[in-house]
């Protein structure tokens, strides 16, 4: 059972949530900060080793009100899931919170916040606490995107045929200086580009349907930028246009590597 099923199936047990508004991010920072370094030790014993299942292995944590035990697990798994963020919203990790692999088995002492709440993130945050001395803060800082929207003279795209989408399966290729796909929706399409152009690309085109694509630029790492956007426009009628939004991050101010 996955992590996030697990914690679905637990919803049911009270568990302690924070909500924050948009208008009390200074509190949001101060309260972050001193919020992972406050959780009392929660575990009776806890038993940690570096994982020897190897990356392609099984990984799963399971969450019980007495006991969490985790397989081949990286410690940012760990942390994405206690603190609900994506892998890109945890800033000023050292590169072993992501590399490195742990087995974990904590029985928890459920006098040490009383029984029966401690499960979900807060069952996670606290073995982070404990057994990681992780410290972290939450910040909402402004970060360049990419707005993807119709070129003035209109898009140039090829909507997939209804009969050929129902009798072939969405196909999506992805080189060096190209993508090729079918039944392609735009929203895909933008997802895409954020992992060509390492910067999050928004679909703001409005266009709904599902388009047969093909998309070639002069792939060179250090111009990718200008030739996407140049092919885009020419080739799709579609156009990059640069924006700043607000986006909460994680902070990691400390954190151990743990001992057996």
């Amino acid at each position: 059972m996955s992590l996030r099923k697990s914690l679905s199936t637990l919803v049911a047990v009270s568990v302690p949530i924070v909500l924050f508004s948009a208008n009390a991010i200074q509190s949001l920072v101060q309260a972050q900060g001193e919020n992972a370094n406050a959780i009392a030790p929660l575990y009776k014993t806890a038993s940690i080793k570096p994982s020897k299942s190897g990356m392609h292995a099984d990984q799963t944590t399971h969450i019980e009100p007495d006991e969490l035990t985790v397989t081949n697990q990286t410690p940012q798994t760990l942390v994405r899931d206690a603190y609900k963020v994506e892998d890109d919203q945890i800033v000023g990790a050292p590169s072993w919170l992501h590399s490195q692999r742990y087995d974990i088995d904590a029985k928890v002492d459920n006098s040490a916040a009383g029984q029966g709440e401690l499960v979900g993130e807060r069952t996670l945050q606290g073995l982070l606490s404990d057994c990681f001395k992780l410290a972290v803060h939450r910040e909402t800082r402004m970060i360049p995107v990419y707005e993807l929207v119709i070129a003035e003279d209109g898009p140039n795209l090829r909507e997939s045929a209804p009969a050929y989408a129902d009798s072939a399966p969405r196909v999506i290729q992805v080189e060096s200086g190209r993508i090729m796909g079918r039944e392609v929706p735009i929203l895909t399409l933008a997802r895409i580009l954020s992992e060509q152009l390492g910067r999050s690309v928004l679909d703001k085109t409005g266009l709904n349907n599902h388009y047969d694509v093909t998309l070639q630029w002069q792939a060179n790492s250090e111009f990718s930028g200008p030739a996407i956007a140049s092919a885009l426009k020419e080739q799709l009628g579609l156009k990059l246009e640069p924006h700043q939004i607000s986006k909460e991050f994680l902070v990691v101010d400390h954190v151990e590597t743990p001992s057996e």
